[in-house]
């Protein structure tokens, strides 16, 4: 296989290596069936591979397919079902060479030095399909998030190295893509909505328009559409078809049911977010999360804490089992909770409150200059500067209207521990630079309510002591007595504890329901939106045609 080394090493041969984005590059020709330009993704790091390997090929046995390639190209031909875009993996080309059915044995009518570049084609493939299965393929940066707490590709080498493993190949396709069921759910989600679209792909949904809830006994021009979108038939008197009755109102509260959402027949944004969504949307939704999902860290802790954002939720997993589920408060649209990582180091009592600059300034300077009694009413104190020795001012005697944005700046707000304190009893010790933290809090009414993103940016918990348990149960002899010891203390103490429990703040719009069916939730920051955009930068975008090439012949 000299020959195949020489390819790589002439620059005549082969073009120079460029980005994944680049892809492949020219055509064959219709007379020669030669591939005049073909791209590397790294052309080093390949060529190295093959010199280690004196030459030998890794997919061809002469002019046939091994058992190997036959592999490869299936996994190409149904990336699709993982979000992916085919054409990214030189799926067009492929094709054109092999058909649909590309078997071991297969004999591939090229010529000597075409099956050469064919080899090399498929090797680039590999290497560009196990690193976009492998980690993020979006700059992190672009989506406000921080590479380190998320899963990133791993490079050209380490793909490669994977080939030295001659035992299992078909394993180790299925070992460098997510094992959990949320990703498996999801991709047969995508085959059938897929399914479903191309039946009918000129079905779009005429939008229910409907200002502020909708409650059953209410009259609204909309509640016939509402009545064709759940199948139901118009009622027998024609005076009624404008109220929303308790047929109808069965059918509201099953739809809700099903799609995860609280089942009280109340016509709110996210019902109406679910009512309206096309079949288009939920592809799209769909293709969002299986990326999202991929960027998810493997975890050795035994431990772990979730929180994902969309759907206001917690989860407290240990050895990879729920072992509490709460609903959570998240930040409100104009004040979105970040995504990221971080460790539980421990759970601070009683705690206080210094108030955020954010809210400081937008919430509480204006109350201040209309009622500079605001900080005593709400026993709260307010010192010059952030050091041990800053000064403690009046708020009765400062001219608060009075005073520059820069000296405003300076000052710092502490609301002392007690009923008024935001935080409650409970603040979890997660230590990030974005000042997000997990807490109680001293206003319970918002978590019976389906939108549940109404905080600052922290998040709220409905029950923080099961939390404070599971978390302090890393402590040899903890118990949920002395958990209400320090409760009922009334002062502020910090209980930490001997291992880290990662936490992850997530951003998934589409999830497992209670009864294993996907739920899509509501795109509450827009992050689907930015990262669909970042996505169709890098052609990362890809719904196919079932009845093509890539769809007729996929397997299940």
């Amino acid at each position: 296989m000299a020959f195949l080394i020489a390819l790589l090493i002439c620059p005549s041969a082969m073009a120079a290596e460029k980005s994944a984005a680049d892809g492949y590059q020219g055509e064959y020709s219709e007379k020669s069936s030669e591939p005049a330009q073909l791209v590397l993704l790294d052309r080093p790091a390949i060529e190295n591979f093959y010199a280690q390997r004196n030459g030998e090929p890794v997919w061809l046995k002469g002019n046939r397919l091994n058992k190997r390639a036959a592999l490869l190209i299936k996994a190409i031909q149904n990336s699709w079902t993982h979000g992916l875009n085919p054409e990214t993996y030189h799926w067009n080309r492929i094709f054109e060479i092999t058909g649909a059915k590309a078997s071991a044995g297969k004999r591939l009518p090229l010529k000597q030095e075409t099956i050469m570049f064919f080899e090399l084609m498929l090797t680039d493939s590999f290497v560009r399909y196990v690193r976009d299965l492998s980690g993020m393929r979006i700059d992190a940066q672009s989506l406000e998030m921080e590479a380190s707490h998320w899963r990133q590709r791993l490079d050209t080498q380490t793909v490669l190295s994977l080939l030295n493993d001659e035992s299992d190949f078909e394993g180790l396709l299925i070992r460098v893509q997510p094992q959990g069921a949320t990703y498996k759910a999801l991709q047969s989600e995508l085959k059938t909505l897929l399914k479903k679209w191309q039946d009918d792909p000129e079905a779009q949904l005429e939008p229910i328009r409907i200002s502020g809830a909708l409650s059953p006994g209410k009259s609204h021009p909309e509640v016939p559409k509402l009545r064709r979108r759940l199948g139901l038939s118009e009622p027998s008197k024609k005076e009624n078809s404008l109220i929303y009755d308790s047929k109808l109102e069965q059918a509201v509260k099953k739809f809700q049911a099903e799609k995860g959402l609280k089942d009280d027949g109340v016509i709110g944004s996210k019902t109406l977010y679910s009512l309206n969504q096309n079949l288009l949307d939920k592809i799209d939704q769909v293709i969002i999360n299986l990326e999202r999902l991929r960027w998810m860290p493997s975890e050795s802790a035994s431990k772990l804490v979730m929180v994902n954002l969309p759907s206001a939720t917690l989860w407290a997993l240990e050895d990879g089992q729920v072992k509490l589920e709460m609903p959570v408060i998240v930040g409100r649209p104009k004040r979105a909770t970040l995504s990221f990582r971080t460790e539980i180091t421990g759970v601070r009592f009683n705690p206080d409150w210094t108030v955020p600059p954010t809210i400081q300034k937008e919430d509480i300077l204006p109350k201040l200059i209309d009622d500079p009694g605001y900080l005593v009413d709400k026993g709260m104190e307010i010192y010059d500067g952030y050091g041990k020795d800053a000064q403690t001012l009046d708020p009765m005697t400062t001219d608060w209207a009075a005073m520059t944005p820069g000296e405003y700046k300076t000052l710092r707000l502490v609301q002392i521990p007690g009923a008024q304190n935001p935080l409650g009893r409970i603040r979890i010790l997660m230590p990030n630079k974005h000042n997000i933290y997990l807490h109680d809090t001293n206003d319970r009414k918002l978590f019976g309510r389906s939108d549940r993103a109404q905080s600052s940016g922290c998040i709220r918990l409905q029950d923080p002591e099961k939390l404070a348990n599971f978390i302090l149960s890393e402590r040899e002899g903890w118990s949920d007595g002395q958990l209400k010891k320090y409760l009922e203390n009334k002062k502020t103490k910090d209980i930490m504890i001997p291992h880290h429990v990662p936490v992850y703040l997530l951003y998934y719009t589409a999830w497992i329901g209670p009864e294993g069916q996907v739920v899509f939730g509501e795109d509450i920051y827009s992050r689907d939106k930015k990262l669909f955009q970042e996505l169709e930068k890098i052609n990362g975008i890809f719904i196919p045609n079932l009845h093509n090439s890539l769809v007729a012949n996929a397997a299940d």
